[in-house]
């Protein structure tokens, strides 16, 4: 049985460590990468929802631990500085990808929250779990072979629940296709890479069970940079 809870254990690390390994692999070589038209990532995905008949998004600069995401409440885009202003291939797959869930509405909206806790469960929860119980093993309260266990079952539920989201994230992929058949009509190679880099995106935070202390030391405790502005 604690073999198995190991096994479980390491897998679900590794598949993390798998996604987010293909994600900034895939991103470094997209911001080498020049995009084939002159827009930066901010005016390609205005223009993006524009032809969806969108045009209540807001895109907001906002550098910060937590950003490059689209608040479906607020209707806002968040994107760093260099992704709203870049000409980069990688600047062009970032903001595409969030602007895309501006599209997701009515029933799908739901599910769109839903994906975003999950999230922020997957980013905050392990590291939040792990101090707890090293401190319930200090306290002679949990012994080491239960407190594996119990880091095993929250990691691997973590990520079950980041992956039975994620279709969320190729469907927002999808809902792209349509403009970058028509944008990129005569750039067929930067349409392939473009894809390469969209699918980056959607498994972006499958990886975020190890980005977790990140997360936790500064954007969640109290003092530490907002998550997004006011």
């Amino acid at each position: 049985m604690f073999i198995i809870v190991v096994i479980a254990l390491s897998l679900s690390l590794a598949v993390a460590r798998w996604a987010q390994g293909r994600h900034e692999s895939t991103m470094l070589k997209g911001f080498r990468a020049t995009a084939p038209t002159a827009h930066t990532g901010g005016e390609i995905a205005l223009m993006f929802l524009k032809s969806e008949g969108v045009g209540d998004v807001e895109i907001v600069e906002h550098n910060a631990v937590v950003t490059d995401y689209f608040d479906p409440t607020r209707r806002r885009l968040f994107l760093r500085r260099d992704v709203a202003q870049g000409t980069t291939l990688s600047a062009w797959a970032i903001a595409l990808h969030e602007a895309a869930h501006a599209l997701q509405t009515g029933e799908t909206l739901g599910e769109l929250k839903w994906r975003q806790s999950c999230i922020r469960m997957s980013r905050y929860i392990p590291t939040a779990a792990v101090f707890v119980i090293v401190a319930l093993m200090i306290a002679r309260i949990l012994v080491p072979r239960i407190a594996i266990l119990i880091v095993a079952a929250v990691f691997t539920l973590l990520l079950l629940l980041n992956l039975g989201s994620v279709p969320l994230e190729f469907n927002a992929n999808k809902r792209l296709r349509r403009f970058l058949d028509e944008h990129l009509k005569n750039h067929p190679q930067a349409s392939g890479r473009l894809d390469e880099l969209l699918f980056g995106m959607a498994i972006r935070e499958v990886g975020d069970l190890l980005r977790s202390p990140r997360y936790f030391f500064l954007s969640a405790l109290p003092g530490t940079g907002k998550l997004r502005p006011q």
